[in-house]
């Protein structure tokens, strides 16, 4: 990831799906077992962009617990001042 002095992220926008904006604040189980509360900020069929407290090392597996899906494993791409982008696991359908 690259980064400019400030810790703005410049790098190329790599999403290959639409995000949707949302406000939910979910479940979710860090790589060493502990629980805590994230808020999710947008979402689409590939990962989330998620506000926290701790810092994610990159390609940190998670667990999240979104409403109507459930339980989705997630892999940390990136995390910096209290965001982090996570990439499912396993595509969601868009319809959900």
């Amino acid at each position: 990831m690259n980064h400019t002095a400030n810790g703005h992220y410049v790098g190329v926008d790599q999403r290959q799906a639409p995000r949707s904006d949302v406000y939910a604040r979910v479940p979710m189980t860090l790589p060493d077992g502990r629980q805590v509360i994230v808020t999710v900020v947008n979402i689409s069929a590939d990962g989330l962009l998620m506000r926290h407290d701790q810092r994610l090392e990159d390609n940190s597996l998670v667990q999240l617990s979104l409403p109507v899906l459930g339980r989705v494993a997630a892999r940390s791409v990136w995390s910096l001042g209290g965001r982090s982008g996570v990439q499912f696991v396993e595509s969601i359908s868009m319809r959900d």
